[in-house]
């Protein structure tokens, strides 16, 4: 008979390391019966296991049961219909919980994990996850009891469930099948310790730094806590470090989601990203304070922030900015797969989720490198045709004053006073840089002749130095308008306007 534990998040580990085992061909195998559970007080000098019938002692659910900072006897029973599983193997007795333990099966002592205690002086702290590998034959077809000495006196933070699981199944189920379940979290971290590094690289090489540097910070930090996840399924820690893991486990979520949220300000409102960071960290640590689950502090951590972000990059999309679209769709699937897959989110879902949009921005990064160089090659261009038009400029040094012909007398001007030409019938109106207006008797197709490469004629009635250019103005007609330096203003033809866009580019 197969009995359903109360830590689904154990048990799912517990039947992932199973997968590919008789538990998914028989039921002889066993985890305890959790609402018939028999808890008595215990003393250091107890022996073996009391008779469990003193007024002491209390029958009810494991949730009861709770040895942190006490020593306590605990008697459960396991249910067997088999005394092997169909391939063969023996059995193992498995005790998963933030405890140390003496473990008695069928009234025999089968082992000890660390040494329980009444104190932490006379306490060794034992493993979080152990397996005892009893005599097959104490094994019984029916109920089987199981009695822990268990105590919990070096933690850091006081669990709400400190025993996880008491069980029965084949032996080594812990060392043999446990990169079935880390083996993808091993891969995926591999990810997110390339998108560190190469977003780390690139902020110290790049100019924008900030910006690498959040992304390298959003990758670590989900590093870091799928170290922190897979940590248990990799190593054999004493139940102490499970403390830390947790702690860390519910640091490294919020600081993702902070990192995301201030990538996401800092990309749409940097002037705000000051006092929105500000106060996101202020009510993340009271959110994760004021919460006793660690699980749930966890899942505040990262949601509260993301739920800011969503809110916000909601209302950027509502008023149309760029790219903003993109994000709210992606935090929106962050936030509604916290809802939606629950106690299943931290544990494979988030891994999975930043593995993909990480794998986006490194795609973006691919399309910003590409649209860089193209810009970079723009510019190439940009520098080669002003570099000529200098080199012709530089080629007519001798030849930069021009005789004017005006009012029966001519003036000798230098071409670099000279703002714009305007057409006058036979004649052409010279009009320089200090407000000057000269009468020339040649004709402006003449002038643009004689001038240099920095005049450009941008209508049949109008050349304009390009020197005093202020800004150029598209109607929508097609035509344009140049502004000049003293208040000028200069049509530009329909026909004209792509080659002085291109010039002026």
């Amino acid at each position: 008979m197969l009995i359903v534990p109360f830590r689904f998040s154990l048990c799912l580990l517990l039947l992932c390391a199973l997968s590919g085992t008789a538990l998914s061909q028989s039921n002889t195998l066993s985890f305890y019966d959790t609402e018939n559970v028999v808890i008595c007080p215990a003393t250091l000098t107890d022996q073996s296991p009391p008779d469990f019938a003193s007024d002491e002692c209390k029958t009810g659910s494991a949730l009861d049961l709770d040895p942190q900072g006490d020593l306590v006897w605990m008697k459960t029973q396991v249910d067997l219909d088999a005394k092997r599983s169909p391939d063969g193997e023996p059995l193992s007795v498995y005790v998963s919980g933030k405890m140390s333990s003496d473990v008695y099966l069928n009234g025999q002592l089968i082992g000890q994990n660390g040494v329980p205690g009444d104190s932490q002086r006379t306490e060794q702290p034992g493993k979080m996850d152990a397996e005892f590998y009893p005599p097959q034959d104490l094994l019984r077809i029916g109920k089987n009891e199981i009695v822990l000495k268990a105590s919990s006196h070096h933690g850091y933070i006081h669990l709400s469930q400190p025993l996880h699981l008491v069980g029965i199944a084949p032996s080594g189920i812990f060392s043999k099948n446990v990169m079935r379940g880390v083996g993808p979290a091993l891969i995926t971290l591999g990810l997110f310790l390339v998108g560190g590094l190469y977003f780390g690289v690139m902020a110290v090489i790049s100019t924008n730094k900030i910006r690498f540097a959040t992304l390298s910070a959003i990758s670590v930090f989900a590093g870091l806590q799928l170290v922190s996840e897979t940590l248990r399924g990799l190593i054999q820690y004493d139940y102490p470090i499970h403390d830390l893991r947790l702690i860390a486990i519910a640091v490294f979520s919020a600081a993702f989601a902070l990192s995301v949220t201030f990538h996401v300000f800092r990309t749409f409102a940097p002037a705000r990203v000051r006092g929105v960071m500000a106060g996101l960290i202020v009510a993340s640590v009271l959110t994760m304070l004021l919460i006793k689950s660690m699980d749930y502090k966890a899942l505040a951590g990262m949601t509260l922030p993301l739920l800011f972000s969503l809110i916000a990059t909601g209302f950027w999309t509502y008023q149309r900015r760029n790219r903003a679209f993109v994000y709210f769709i992606s935090i929106l699937v962050f936030v509604a797969s916290v809802f939606i897959f629950r106690g299943l989110f931290l544990d494979t879902v988030f891994f999975l989720l930043v593995a993909f949009f990480l794998l986006l921005l490194f795609v973006e990064q691919a399309v910003t490198l590409a649209n860089e160089a193209r810009q970079r090659r723009s510019e190439e261009a940009r520098a080669n045709r002003l570099e000529q038009a200098l080199a012709e400029i530089g080629e007519r040094t001798d030849t930069q004053h021009i005789q004017i012909k005006s009012a029966g007398k001519l003036v000798r001007v230098a071409t670099s006073q000279i703002v714009h030409c305007q057409g006058a019938g036979g004649y052409s109106e010279i009009i320089l840089e200090d407000g000057q207006i000269l009468l020339h008797s040649s004709t402006l197709n003449e002038l643009e002749e004689t001038l240099p490469a920095t005049f450009l004629r941008v209508h049949r009635s109008h050349l304009i130095n390009v020197m005093f250019v202020k800004a150029l103005k598209r109607d929508a007609s097609g035509t344009g308008t140049l502004s000049l330096s003293d208040q000028i203003e200069v049509p530009v033809s329909r026909r004209i306007m792509p080659k002085v866009r291109e010039a002026l580019a």
